[in-house]
């Protein structure tokens, strides 16, 4: 190992980036936590500009800051922590700070909702979380509607290609009373590139499976109005998908996946729908997520198309496996990375995004 580590020491800077920049975001931070002479190395352009994405969007007036970061890793680092709106103003993006992949969030207001200009049916609120270090936003709060549709599209080329992608509905049910969201089930789509899928799900309800805290794993709610509770026995089986908890008192619901492939050039369509004629209230809705799944079947996609360049890789496989041998002798953290990312990030437990 010791031979390893100072063989990797003399390679000059430039072959280091190289190497470098064959890993993740992560990976850098752990490298440049080695030495002098990686740290040069890891934290330079050469390397952070392979994980930034070549075709970022145009961003809103005074998003960035005035003076934007002098390095190619400060502007990494911005764009992960924080979302970024884009000129609309009703999306927004940030880098999954894991493999750089653009994700974004559909506002409410960007989204297509059934009678979501009839007060009647549904309110416009706005919701001002400044404690938990984000924007104040409007969110939709369903009032009363028999037939819920909730849609929202985006450009294939506004995402990173070749990237698997989860899509979430972030929600909360309101505090006053909800009613009619737990049956029948809601049905969640997903369509991009020709192929669509659909799942049923619940919004009343929550899944918390893997956490030891008493509570059932598995649970939907029952209907609250003012101060009755209306619960039934519900046909509740693995394949029905609830809502996970996250941050700041909210939900997300999963309402499925798709692969953006490389040469796609077409709207992703998304939403979820209720129309069997049932009462529905109490819910607030934020927006629809769609980031990059932490493990997905992207890298079996990418294994085909990084066929031309095996030979490559496999040259750089030794330099590779010194940098995490050398890591490992030279750093008392091996997770130097959790330093630079903020630890607050907007995702439920689940994982990344």
């Amino acid at each position: 190992m010791e031979s390893a580590s100072c063989d990797i020491m003399r390679l000059p800077r430039e072959l280091l980036a190289v190497i470098v920049s064959l890993t993740s975001p992560p990976d850098a931070c752990r490298a440049a936590a080695v030495s002098r002479a990686f740290c040069a190395a890891a934290d330079s352009d050469a390397v952070w500009s392979c994980f930034l994405p070549s075709d970022l969007p145009r961003f809103a007036e005074g998003e960035l800051p005035p003076i934007p970061p002098s390095t190619k890793k400060g502007t990494f680092l911005r764009l992960s922590r924080l979302s970024v709106l884009l000129p609309c103003r009703l999306r927004s993006m940030r880098l999954d700070r894991f493999s750089g992949a653009k994700c974004y969030t559909l506002l409410a207001r960007a989204l297509r909702i059934s009678w979501d200009v009839t007060p009647d049916c549904w309110k416009w609120i706005r919701i001002d979380e400044s404690k938990a270090n984000t924007r104040p936003f409007e969110a939709a709060e369903l009032l009363g509607v028999v037939r819920l549709k909730i849609r929202g599209t985006i450009h294939s080329t506004m995402l990173s290609r070749n990237t698997t992608y989860g899509v979430y509905l972030v929600f909360k049910l309101a505090s006053t009373g909800f009613y009619g969201l737990d049956f029948p089930f809601q049905h969640a789509f997903v369509s991009a590139g020709g192929r669509a899928s659909t799942r049923q799900v619940c919004v009343q309800g929550y899944d918390i499976t893997g956490r030891d805290n008493g509570m059932p794993p598995r649970h939907i709610f029952g209907s609250r109005v003012g101060n009755k509770v209306y619960h039934y026995e519900l046909p509740l089986t693995d394949d029905i998908i609830l809502p996970r908890y996250r941050n700041g008192g909210w939900m997300e619901l999963e309402l499925g996946e798709f692969y953006n492939k490389e040469g796609y050039d077409g709207k992703v369509s998304v939403g979820l729908t209720e129309t069997k004629g049932v009462f529905k209230s109490g819910l607030i809705v934020a927006g629809i997520q769609i980031r990059s799944n932490p493990h997905d079947a992207s890298c079996e996609h990418a294994a085909a198309s990084a066929s031309t360049s095996h030979h490559t890789a496999a040259s750089s496989e030794y330099a590779v496996t010194s940098i995490y041998r050398t890591a490992a002798a030279h750093s008392d953290d091996h997770d130097a990375a959790a330093s630079i990312y903020p630890t607050g990030h907007d995702r439920c437990p689940r994982g990344r995004s």
